[in-house]
C-alpha cells in the first residue's frame, strides 16, 4: 500500500526521506504527445536567471517565512538548480500563427511568443502534491493543447514530502516569471491545473494578487478537478467513498498525502488544524475576488465534488461581473480527462477549447 494508515505515535520513527523515495518509485506510467496532434521538446530554466521580487511577498500569511527561506537558500546556492519543465506545441498552434507544419519544428519549440498577442497556457499538474511530472502528462496535456490551440507550458515542481509546502508555489512562480522574461504578458497566459495542480494555481493566482501590479490578471484560468483545500467536509467524500479511484484517506494519518505535503511530521493538533485554515493552504477560506474568466470542471462521482462546488461558489460571490463556468459531468470520477476512451473526456476538452474562444 503506497500510503499505509499509520498514527501520530508513528511520527518518530517514519522516515519521510524514505517514504519520498517509495512514493516517486511508483510514479505515475509515462505518457507522450499523439504525433498527429504536435509535438513537444523537454527544457529547463535556470533558477539563478529568475529575478524574484521578495518585497512584494512579504505580508502573504502563512506561505511568508518559508517562501523567502527558500528563495535566499537558492540565492546562496553556489550550483544554481534548474527547473525542468516540458513546451508542448499543438499543431492547431502553428496552424493558428502561420507556421507552416514543414517548418515548425525550430520556432515552435521555442520559449518565447510567436507572435507580440500570442497566448499560452501555464500548466501545473496534479498528484496530491507527492506524484506526477510532465511526462505523466504529455497526452492529456497534449490534448488539452490541441483542443484550445495553445502552447502549453508543463512545469517540473519538486514533490512532497522531500520538498514540503511551498516549494511547489515557488516553483511555480519561478515557472510564471520564466514566462514574462520571455516576453509573455500576464493578460495572455491562461493558468491551468489538474487536482493539486488546481489548487496550486489558486495559491499562485492569490500570491501574485497580493504582490500586485496587475500581475494576477490571467487571460483565464482552467481548474480540472481541482483539490480546493486542505480542510475538506464535504458530504461525497463519504458519499462517493465506492465510485472514484481516490481514496479518503483520514488526516490523522501523517501517511496521508496532504499531510506529507504541509509540515511532515508535525503532529495532528488543534495548531496544525488551525493553520490549515490559511487561505494559502484553503483558499476558498480567504477572498477569492479579483479572479479571471474562470472554467471549473469536475465529476459527479469524485470524492472532492461537494467542495469543489463550494470553490465554485465561493468564486461566484467574490466575482460577479466575471464569467465562472461550473461543469458537472455525470458519473465521472476524478480527472476524468485522463480516460480518453470516454465520450465524456472529449465533451470536457471541447467545454474547455469553447471557453478559451470566449475569454
Amino acid at each position: 500500500m503506497l500510503f499505509p494508515l499509520t498514527s501520530d505515535d508513528d511520527i518518530d520513527t517514519m522516515d519521510f526521506g524514505k517514504i519520498h523515495d517509495t512514493i516517486q518509485a511508483s510514479q505515475m506510467p509515462p505518457t507522450t504527445v499523439p504525433r498527429e496532434i504536435g509535438i513537444f521538446r523537454e527544457l529547463s530554466i535556470c533558477v539563478a536567471d529568475v529575478n524574484i521580487d521578495c518585497d512584494a511577498i512579504r505580508g502573504v500569511g502563512l506561505a511568508e517565512r518559508p517562501l523567502l527561506s527558500l528563495i535566499e537558500r537558492e540565492r546562496k546556492n553556489s550550483e544554481s538548480r534548474t527547473l525542468a519543465y516540458d513546451l508542448i506545441t499543438p499543431w492547431s498552434a502553428c496552424e493558428q500563427v502561420g507556421i507552416g507544419l514543414d517548418t515548425t519544428t525550430k520556432a515552435a519549440l521555442e520559449p518565447s511568443p510567436l507572435t507580440p498577442s500570442e497566448r499560452v497556457v501555464l500548466f501545473l499538474h496534479g498528484g496530491s502534491y507527492v506524484l506526477g511530472n510532465p511526462i505523466a502528462y504529455r497526452e492529456p496535456v497534449g490534448y488539452l493543447a490541441h483542443y484550445t490551440s495553445l502552447r502549453t507550458f508543463v512545469i517540473d515542481y519538486r514533490l512532497a514530502p522531500r520538498h514540503p509546502f511551498p516549494a511547489q508555489l515557488h516553483d511555480a512562480l519561478i515557472g510564471f516569471n520564466f514566462l514574462l522574461a520571455q516576453g509573455f504578458k500576464p493578460q495572455n497566459i491562461v493558468l491551468a491545473g489538474d487536482s493539486a495542480g488546481g489548487h496550486l494555481c489558486l495559491d499562485l493566482l492569490l500570491l501574485l494578487r497580493h504582490a500586485g501590479s496587475d500581475q494576477h490578471k490571467f487571460a483565464g484560468l482552467m481548474l480540472i478537478s481541482p483539490l480546493p483545500s486542505l480542510t475538506l467536509h464535504g458530504d461525497s467524500l463519504a458519499s462517493n467513498g465506492d465510485h472514484d479511484y481516490l481514496v479518503n484517506l483520514p488526516m490523522t494519518s501523517p501517511n496521508m498525502p496532504l499531510r506529507l505535503f504541509y509540515r511532515p511530521g508535525a503532529k495532528y493538533n488543534s495548531d496544525y488544524k488551525q493553520e490549515l485554515k490559511d487561505p494559502m493552504l484553503s483558499p476558498s477560506n480567504g477572498s477569492l475576488a479579483e479572479f479571471p474568466p474562470t472554467i471549473i470542471q469536475c465529476g459527479a462521482a469524485e470524492l472532492l465534488l461537494d467542495d469543489i462546488r463550494k470553490l465554485y461558489n465561493k468564486l461566484k460571490v467574490d466575482n460577479p461581473d466575471t464569467n465562472i463556468v461550473f461543469e458537472e459531468y455525470p458519473e465521472m470520477v476524478h480527472v476524468f480527462h485522463r480516460f480518453l476512451f470516454r465520450p465524456e473526456s472529449k465533451q470536457a476538452y471541447e467545454a474547455l477549447q469553447t471557453f478559451v474562444q470566449s475569454i
